[in-house]
């Protein structure tokens, strides 16, 4: 499991780590976010197509929130089944 204190509201992106990155299924928690409990997932395919930047320290993947898909199948952010 990825632990990631907020989102960047911003821009509504998470910045994930590349080194945390796992093949297959990576789950994320959001551990200081209180709009967004639970568990999200995302394939390590889709976390690599976004665009690497750091976050002052390290590289990281900028994963737009609409990517992550909660255990139901639902976007975590538009209510929108996914199409997986």
């Amino acid at each position: 499991m990825i632990k990631i204190w907020n989102p960047r509201w911003h821009d509504r992106k998470v910045l994930i780590a590349t080194y945390k990155v796992k093949p297959g299924d990576n789950i994320i928690k959001f551990t200081k976010c209180k709009s967004l409990p639970g568990k999200f997932h995302i394939t390590d395919v889709e976390i690599k197509k976004c665009l690497v930047e750091s976050n002052g320290k390290i590289d990281c993947f900028a994963v737009p929130l609409e990517a992550l898909k909660t255990e139901k199948g639902i976007n975590s952010c538009n209510g929108q089944a996914s199409a997986n």
